[in-house]
């Protein structure tokens, strides 16, 4: 269990207080990390202050429009800018800071994160684990100094939904949609967000979900479902790491899959693989994942292996999962 040693309304009295502050988002940024940084970014702002927001690597072009300015990589930050508060959003631990776990040294730190069986890594840390996203968390700090305009709403309601997979996962609470709801009532296009999020897919996104169909392999009699993804086949097929990021859900969505995962090689790490988790029937995604250098939730989790090749990655994958699986 987590404990934590800050509560929201003291987060929102040190942003209040403070000036020139750094949100650190989590490496690969996705849509909730990047919506909770940019409304808060964007609450604060209306109150005279400088934010400056950064993560390890570019936001992919589908998530774009959930930035409001630039997504500084950390050596891409001016020189001149000082911060005086750190706050990393959405982050789960430190390898998922990637490069900008340098930048916790710079200012007093703070963590805030809804992920199950994390760990403390700021000066303060604020977890809500009943909370399906994070983009709830800063919603509620967003409630303690300011109204919604119409950007906050809809970048609120763009984290939600990205993070519950537009409302399908098992996280989902009456707490979720009673936020979800209240955006909506203030004029969020609902249909028009998620299509942003979860449509429009270009032909090369087709191309790598044919690929991913292609290369399903199921174990352990149909109980987990794996597709691996090398930079050999992604360079053969032509397809950006963007291209290939949206692929998560599949394995979990067949019929008798229990453990459903996506493996992809990282284009800049050769024999990197990266791991996105999801599972259903009580068993927790986020647990096996702590066996694979990560975490996450029950449901839906992610990790990082080292292997020589697409079959060792797929044993560690296995092999850490096959309890759950019994």
């Amino acid at each position: 269990m987590i404990e934590n040693n800050i509560t929201i309304e003291e987060i929102a009295d040190l942003l209040n207080k403070n000036d020139n502050l750094l949100f650190i988002c989590h490496i690969r940024p996705d849509g909730d990390t990047l919506a909770g940084a940019y409304a808060l970014k964007r609450a604060l702002e209306k109150k005279g202050k400088k934010i400056i927001v950064t993560s390890a690597d570019r936001v992919s072009s589908r998530l774009s429009f959930l930035c409001d300015d630039i997504l500084y990589l950390p050596d891409e930050i001016p020189a001149d800018f000082t911060p005086r508060l750190v706050v990393s959003i959405d982050v789960a631990s430190v390898t998922m800071l990637g490069d900008c776990y340098k930048l916790l040294s710079l200012a007093t730190s703070i963590k805030i994160d809804h992920h199950n069986g994390n760990e403390n890594f700021a000066d303060y840390n604020y977890t809500e684990e009943d909370s399906a996203s994070c983009s709830e968390i800063i919603y509620d700090i967003i409630k303690q100094f300011t109204d919604f305009d119409d950007r906050i709403c809809e970048l609120l309601y763009a984290g939600i939904s990205f993070d519950t997979g537009c409302f399908k996962h098992s996280n989902v609470t009456a707490k979720t949609h009673e936020k979800a709801a209240y955006l909506i009532s203030k004029g969020v296009d609902s249909a028009s967000v998620n299509q942003k999020l979860f449509g429009n897919k270009t032909q090369k996104e087709i191309e790598a979900l044919k690929m991913a169909y292609n290369n399903i392999e199921f174990l352990q009699g149909g109980k987990m479902a794996v597709i691996c993804i090398t930079n050999e086949m992604r360079k053969m097929h032509e397809l950006s790491e963007d291209d290939i990021a949206d692929l998560a859900q599949i394995p979990i969505e067949i019929e008798g899959v229990l453990v459903g995962a996506i493996i992809k090689e990282k284009g800049d790490s050769p024999n990197n693989f990266k791991i996105s988790m999801r599972s259903r029937q009580g068993i927790n995604a986020g647990e096996i994942c702590k066996k694979l250098n990560g975490g996450g939730h029950i449901c839906a989790a992610g990790g990082l292996v080292f292997a020589q090749s697409k079959e060792e990655a797929v044993k560690k994958v296995f092999d850490a999962a096959l309890s759950k699986l019994n």
